[in-house]
């Protein structure tokens, strides 16, 4: 198994660094901002207690974990969203050129 990421949401910027700053207090992970409210939390293999330690963080700042998976994974997911939301306005647009 590779790369195991958790990403977290937070409600604003703050309440995002007040949780890095708590993840700094710990090893067995990486860390990486994703945005001004996204954080990415990666470990080299899976583990649970190290999961838990993430995921109570996220909550103890009023985050929660957007996603749990393989590194990429959420990123493939999206894209697929993306492409089958595209698909279905493009097929909308079809229909109503179609009506007129």
């Amino acid at each position: 198994m590779g790369v195991w990421e958790i990403r977290g949401l937070f409600g604003n910027e703050y309440a995002m660094e007040q949780a890095v700053e708590e993840l700094k207090k710990h090893k067995g992970f990486e860390w990486e901002v994703l945005d001004r409210r996204n954080l990415s939390v990666r470990f080299g293999r899976r583990d649970r207690e190290t999961e838990e330690v993430v995921k109570r963080t996220f909550e103890m700042y009023h985050g929660f974990t957007e996603h749990e998976g393989p590194l990429g994974e959420f990123d493939r997911q999206r894209q697929q969203e993306k492409e089958k939301k595209s698909k279905k306005d493009e097929e909308k647009r079809r229909r109503e050129s179609r009506g007129r």
